[in-house]
């Protein structure tokens, strides 16, 4: 029986210097996002307001709350965590984007203690928002630690999903970082949670080749006959469904893809690189293995548009329903 109450979303603002609040403004307001949606905004009246007089947006929708039991349907909730940010659109700033930050550790714990659903992050800068007290690579890593889990990458889109073994670390790493148990982990996430949060059964994963030509038996490199190989023999002895290596420069080429329910890359570039030229601006960041469910979209700040009111929001649209659908999925499951 599917659970058909409205899913309350807590929403991070992102860099406020960036497209976050604009891009969250036009999700919002699209019709048939807030039909199955209650958003909660952590941030500022103040700040998300000036915005969207700034970008020619409507303000009637925007609701200011101090606390989320006060949130309405059908409106913009936004609960009040700071004040006095001085924005500047296009501009890097490490004190501007702490603000950022803090809107993202407020919306975890909001889901975390169960006031809200599900989590949806709008973009930071990793330059801006790296620091003393926050030393990671990306909101990922951040989820990572926070919850002491090992969360896996996983992009979507309607016609392909991406997973990575590695995600933000230098290519010079990767090598080293690789490994058969790692590998094995990795998968085991993605098989979880096609079948868990995408309602996939049976799930069917290609793996790409860590060398080119995956290694051409040795002679470029036996990462894949050591590491790749072994474990797809081990797992599908153990009833999973996995192919590969497959070299990836001919993989995407042919729309090989296309036969699989999802394909897990060695690192961020081989896996990144064909998932954007394929469906950039509509496809989804879902962090897999989370206790929680998390998706963003799949762009950046973008700095050299903020401000100009020209952001895309369908990938954050997206964002929004394929948490809400993740949430589905996982209550269908707990009803059986």
């Amino acid at each position: 029986m599917v659970n058909s109450k409205k899913i309350k979303a807590a929403i991070s603002i992102g860099d406020p210097n960036g497209i976050g609040i604009e891009i969250i403004l036009k999700a919002l307001s699209n019709e048939g996002v807030l039909e199955k949606t209650i958003p909660i905004v952590f941030g500022s009246y103040d700040l998300i307001y000036s915005q969207a007089k700034q970008l020619g947006h409507e303000t009637s929708m925007l609701h200011s709350i101090s606390d989320i039991s006060n949130s309405q349907e059908q409106k913009i909730n936004i609960l009040h965590v700071f004040d006095n940010c001085e924005y500047k659109f296009g501009v890097l700033d490490k004190a501007v984007s702490d603000f950022g930050i803090l809107s993202l550790e407020l919306a975890i714990n909001a889901v975390k203690n169960k006031q809200a659903d599900v989590l949806v992050t709008a973009p930071i800068n990793k330059n801006a928002s790296y620091s003393s007290s926050f030393k990671f690579s990306g909101q990922t890593d951040y989820l990572s630690s926070f919850f002491n889990v090992e969360a896996l990458m996983l992009m979507v889109s309607d016609s392909l999903k991406i997973a990575l073994t590695t995600d933000h670390i230098p290519l010079k790493e990767v090598h080293n970082v690789l490994s058969q148990d790692l590998l094995k982990s990795k998968i085991k996430v993605l098989n979880k949670t096609l079948k868990d949060d995408f309602e996939i059964l049976n799930p069917k994963i290609a793996v790409l080749a860590i060398n080119p030509h995956a290694g051409d038996n040795g002679v470029i490199g036996d990462d894949d006959n050591n590491l790749t190989i072994p474990v797809i023999n081990e797992l599908n002895s153990n009833n999973y469904s996995i192919e590969g290596p497959f070299p990836s420069d001919t993989f995407f080429s042919n729309k090989g893809y296309k036969k699989y329910d999802a394909v897990l890359a060695a690192y961020h570039d081989q896996g990144l690189i064909p998932f954007k030229t394929i469906n950039f601006g509509k496809g989804v960041n879902v962090s897999a293995g989370l206790p929680i469910i998390r998706t963003s979209p799949d762009h950046g700040t973008a700095y050299d548009i903020a401000g100009k009111g020209l952001a895309d929001p369908l990938s954050f649209i997206n964002a929004i329903k394929i948490a809400s659908n993740i949430y589905s999925a996982r209550n269908n499951m707990i009803s059986k």
